[in-house]
């Protein structure tokens, strides 16, 4: 069994990029945001699995709140907003994982970013 077929990560795309907290924000920088995202899909994919492994319950939304740095692109002051799961080393792992993360193209003033990940077991 693979691990896609047995949890569910939504990394809510471009209506969560809506949310992003920036005047004049174009559509590049939704798009690398998305694109970022995407990146760290496995790893929180994998995150949950060792979770589920613990909680065959943990499911939920963690909705996070960070900055992308002026220049450096950087995803820091990472914010957890909203913690369903409940579950500290879930939520640990999904913030070291969006940590590690950096626009591929940084922008010239730092944008603000509430992303929401919704984890599900599948059937």
């Amino acid at each position: 069994m693979t691990r896609s077929s047995i949890m569910s990560v939504v990394l809510a795309g471009a209506s969560a990029l809506a949310a992003c907290k920036s005047a004049g924000m174009g559509p590049e920088t939704r798009a690398d945001i998305a694109a970022q995202m995407k990146t760290a899909e496995a790893p929180i994919q994998a995150c949950y699995a060792d979770a589920l492994k613990k909680n065959r319950r943990a499911r939920g939304v963690i909705s996070l709140r960070f900055l992308a740095e002026a220049n450096t692109g950087q995803f820091t002051g990472i914010n957890v907003l909203r913690d369903e799961p409940a579950d500290p080393a879930i939520t640990q792992c999904v913030v070291g994982e969006v940590g590690k993360l950096k626009l591929s193209k940084p922008t010239s003033s730092a944008v603000l970013i509430d992303q929401p990940i919704r984890l599900m077991p599948s059937n």
